[in-house]
């Protein structure tokens, strides 16, 4: 039915203040970007994520899937997110799965990693 994913689409607040964190913070570079709408891409993790503005207060923002990178150096992603002022939340486990931390966008949507095997 499928052949991939196609891409991760983020609803955001503000696209700009968006692109400038994972430009800037996590290193996507853009495919394109508008005002209305952007497409990222990591070359390192060959995937696509795309960011689409929202209305202000929407409930797009913040309460929608988490995407999840993963790393093999867990613990250095952490410290490299916090140097870079990302907000990081406590890495977890759940019985034998990897471990597992959440951190925010500028936006305030959830994002993941988790420890690559």
């Amino acid at each position: 039915m499928f052949d991939r994913l196609s891409h991760v689409m983020m609803y955001v607040n503000d696209i700009r203040r968006a692109l400038e964190f994972y430009k800037g913070k996590l290193g996507f570079t853009p495919n394109f970007e508008s005002p209305h709408y952007a497409s990222l891409r990591h070359d390192g993790m060959n995937c696509r994520l795309d960011l689409h503005p929202t209305e202000a207060k929407s409930k797009d923002v913040g309460f929608g899937p988490i995407p999840y990178f993963a790393a093999r150096d867990f613990d250095g992603a952490i410290v490299k997110l916090k140097k870079a002022g990302v907000k990081v939340g406590e890495p977890k486990r759940e019985g034998d799965s990897p471990r597992f931390v959440t951190f925010w966008d500028s936006e305030g949507n959830a994002l993941g990693i988790e420890e690559g095997r």
